[in-house]
């Protein structure tokens, strides 16, 4: 379709109010003596006159702005509702047009919907029997996962990160929870919180004790500690915390040995560091049925006073094929890491050789 232009023809009017200033000056002159009248009972008479005279004044003012506003809104009210017309006309090729757009566009989602689901269920073996009822829980999936800008790699991060927060939560419940495991389950799978939950089953215990009327064990209510090292992960430690709540054991914290995070350097402040690099088996996707990516190489260097003082370099099973083309890329075979010891074992060695110095790379943070 050509492009169009719109012709109108314009010739603004020219509306001056001559002698404003000479009415303004007028007006305040006058108006002046209203303000210091002092009216009373005995002229209330007189009150009532000089304001329906204002009021004709005001009137007059305001007659006559509606009528040259009127006037010069009439041309301009034509035209805008031709123009409307106009876009009347454009609207509705577009509402077809949309139309199409939106069905492709949920299509396009449904398949994303359909290849999040096949990634779920490729990596949600933890959940076993639950796995469907945590996917379809409410709070589980991210409308965001479904946006066109959103990359493979950030929603399958959320869908792992959420299968691993269900799969402890879900232990901790059936660990803790007793006679009412079933209940909690659907408590946490309505919130997507595992607290939430924890507090509902405190409100369960305190409903059921004050329902029930029991013989007092003297030897059940004798209270006395133990002090324990408990060693464990940073999963199995908070859900061992989760499940000492639920219990109702109280608890005194009296050292932290778990591992934190270390801090990310911007700007190097140190003279002695680890510089390292790793090597991927590849993967074609979860879309294409083939399972995440593994470490097939870990490499390094330690760097002392400017000088490399110690290298790392060991090869990683990655329990998975290579993908041919990061095979031709890395000139690692699948043959050559077949009897090579398995990531697991490789990373515990890079964190002895580590020890406590800075790591430096490239895009540290996703790898």
């Amino acid at each position: 379709m050509e492009e169009l232009t719109l012709i109108t023809k314009q010739e603004p009017g020219i509306v001056l109010l001559e002698n404003y200033e000479e009415l303004k000056a007028y007006f305040i002159a006058g108006l002046e003596k209203y303000k210091n009248i002092v009216y009373s009972e005995e002229n209330i008479k007189e009150a009532k006159t000089d304001r329906a005279a204002l009021r004709k004044m005001k009137k007059s003012i305001a007659d006559k702005r509606k009528e040259i506003k009127a006037v010069y809104m009439s041309p301009y009210l034509a035209v805008e509702e031709k123009l409307k017309e106009l876009e009347a006309l454009v609207l509705e090729p577009i509402d077809i047009i949309d139309s199409v757009v939106k069905t492709f566009e949920e299509k396009e989602k449904q398949a994303k919907r359909m290849e999040i689901k096949h990634y779920f269920d490729q990596n949600a073996a933890m959940l076993g029997n639950l796995a469907d009822t945590v996917f379809e829980s409410h709070g589980f999936f991210e409308d965001s996962w479904l946006n066109a800008s959103t990359k493979a790699s950030a929603w399958q991060a959320g869908v792992s990160e959420k299968i691993r927060t269900a799969s402890e939560s879900i232990r901790t419940l059936q660990a803790s929870g007793g006679s009412y495991t079933p209940i909690l389950i659907t408590k946490y799978l309505e919130t997507q919180s595992l607290e939430a939950a924890i507090d509902y089953h405190k409100t369960l215990k305190t409903a059921e004790n004050a329902s029930e009327v029991e013989a007092i064990d003297d030897d059940d209510h004798v209270v006395g500690y133990k002090i324990l090292k408990i060693n464990a992960t940073k999963s199995q430690m908070a859900q061992l915390i989760n499940q000492l709540e639920m219990l109702g054991i109280d608890y005194e914290e009296l050292e932290d040995g778990m591992p934190r995070e270390q801090a990310e350097l911007q700007t190097p402040d140190f003279d002695a560091f680890v510089a390292f690099d790793i090597e991927t088996s590849g993967t074609f996707g979860a879309a294409n049925g083939d399972a995440p990516a593994e470490i097939t190489e870990i490499g390094a260097v330690k760097v002392i006073n400017g000088e490399i003082v110690e290298r790392f370099d060991m090869l990683c099973n990655p329990g998975r094929k290579i993908v041919p083309r990061i095979a031709r890329l890395t000139n690692i075979t699948d043959e050559m890491v077949a009897g090579a010891p398995p990531v697991a074992d490789i990373i515990q060695a890079f964190a002895a050789y580590i020890g406590d110095l800075p790591l430096v790379g490239h895009n540290i943070k996703s790898s």
